[in-house]
């Protein structure tokens, strides 16, 4: 007699290595999905940041009130609405992301935004009073993502 199939020990074998594998997979998807944002999170950190390098880089070197070959960040420090030049700028850290003119965007409140002016920055052989370094830094406050992201600008 001579019978084909499985033996019980054999069914349980089997029935332990696929409840395994089910169950690696379904934590390797779990945690795939709990880091499914952190993509969008960076491109909109970068992009708040190019935004905020844009701002500030458009602005002049030095205090328009002040002559053109003063030092950087020479002249007062302004409120937001009134910075009218790069070091102004030195410092700034919004709790939520705010346009030019300091009013908030609502749905960026996620997000902080820090800068820092370096003044006297000497690159590729350029007197360091004629160049400025800005960091931004961008977080995402809940998940903690930084993005930093760094300009350099000339007096011309």
């Amino acid at each position: 007699m001579n019978q084909r199939g499985f033996t019980l020990v054999e069914m349980v074998i089997a029935i332990v290595i696929i409840g395994l594998a089910a169950g690696a997979l379904y934590g390797a998807l779990g945690n795939i999905a709990g880091h499914g944002a952190d993509p969008m999170i960076a491109e909109q950190a970068e992009a708040i940041a190019r935004a905020y390098l844009e701002e500030i880089t458009a602005k002049a070197f030095v205090d328009p009130s002040l002559p053109s070959s003063a030092p950087a960040c020479a002249g007062p420090i302004e409120v937001r609405a009134q910075m009218n030049n790069i070091c102004d700028y030195n410092g700034l850290d919004d709790v939520g992301v705010h346009d030019q003119y300091g009013q908030a965007i609502t749905a960026l409140a996620a997000y902080e935004v820090q800068v820092s002016v370096t003044p006297n920055y000497a690159w590729q052989g350029l007197p360091g009073g004629d160049v400025v370094r800005i960091d931004v830094t961008v977080t995402h406050r809940p998940s903690g993502q930084k993005t930093v992201t760094t300009a350099l600008r000339t007096r011309y």
